[in-house]
């Protein structure tokens, strides 16, 4: 008996690695004042009522009803950063990590930038992490404007590279250590591998988790995506693991098949939601398998 009604209180979707640490210190302070409300007519009814409330906030995340949606809407955006909950900080991107974070956690910068200069050739772009992608793809040639609509299409000549390219690495089926050689990642004594979470493929160094893709298709989309990109950017090797993360990130955006498949691409407006907010976003998905791509945020996109 006691254990369904526990079973029933519970909400995993508040909870272990899905609690959101400020609602649950918001609601343990609120716990706390009211018991000493309590306690000052009764001790022993103040301990319980703690007592109770710590039980509640326990197993579904939060005492006062409705929480994460208050802390949502009406949370001030600097109580989340003393939580570590960054809210321009939305989880949709994908690749090897942060953009501006080399994989040894030290800021990305070019060696150039590391003498404390910075310097671009007149042939080739800039290999700060700081760009542009949509700047940095049509400088190179794989965008350019579309003849039939006001946006960006992918040339012709990307194109068929890009498509024959996916091709060759579906038939090759990429391994670990195929995909740490095309993002230039150097060599180490731990051994690489891909875990499966879902759709989701997570790339490890050993224990240490190096990139993330939300799908195999992104997966392929990008190993195949750097194999073409060094034919048009004369530094592309000399760029971090994570700026090719970056820029790929983006290159999703312009698929126009969905590997894997080769079914249509579709692009929906969704809501993102983590602990303590809400994000909406651009979803690119593949129609037939259901495979996520890539997600942005909208108000990126639409700046």
């Amino acid at each position: 008996m006691g254990k369904e009604i526990v079973d029933k209180l519970r909400q995993p979707e508040h909870t272990g690695e899905n609690r959101c640490l400020p609602c649950t210190v918001v609601n343990v302070v609120i716990a706390a004042v009211g018991s000493l409300i309590v306690s000052r007519k009764s001790r022993v009814w103040g301990g319980l009522a703690f007592a109770g409330s710590l039980a509640c906030i326990h197993l579904r995340g939060y005492l006062v009803p409705g929480t994460p949606t208050l802390t949502k809407q009406y949370l001030p955006a600097e109580v989340l950063r003393w939580f570590g909950k960054d809210p321009d900080d939305v989880p949709v991107r994908s690749g090897f990590g942060d953009p501006n974070e080399q994989l040894d956690g030290s800021s990305a910068a070019s060696p150039a930038e590391s003498e404390g200069r910075s310097e671009v050739t007149d042939d080739a772009p800039a290999t700060t992490t700081d760009l542009d992608p949509d700047e940095y793809f049509l400088e190179i040639g794989v965008l350019a404007p579309c003849e039939e609509h006001d946006d960006l299409c992918l040339t012709e000549e990307f194109s068929t590279k890009w498509t024959e390219e996916i091709e060759r690495v579906e038939s090759a089926d990429a391994s670990a250590d195929h995909v740490a050689t095309a993002f230039g990642i150097d060599e180490q004594d731990e051994e690489y591998t891909i875990e499966s979470h879902d759709d989701a493929r997570i790339l490890r160094q050993g224990q240490r988790m190096i990139g993330q893709w939300p799908s195999n298709a992104a997966l392929i989309a990008d190993v195949s995506g750097t194999a073409v990109l060094e034919e048009f950017d004369p530094q592309w090797d000399e760029r971090s693991p994570n700026q090719k993360g970056q820029l790929l990130n983006g290159l999703r955006l312009f698929l126009e098949d969905c590997p894997g498949d080769g079914g249509a691409i579709e692009y929906n407006e969704e809501v993102v939601e983590s602990c303590c907010q809400s994000h909406s976003v651009l979803a690119v998905t593949c129609a037939d398998s259901d495979e996520r791509l890539v997600e942005f945020p909208l108000d990126e996109i639409e700046a």
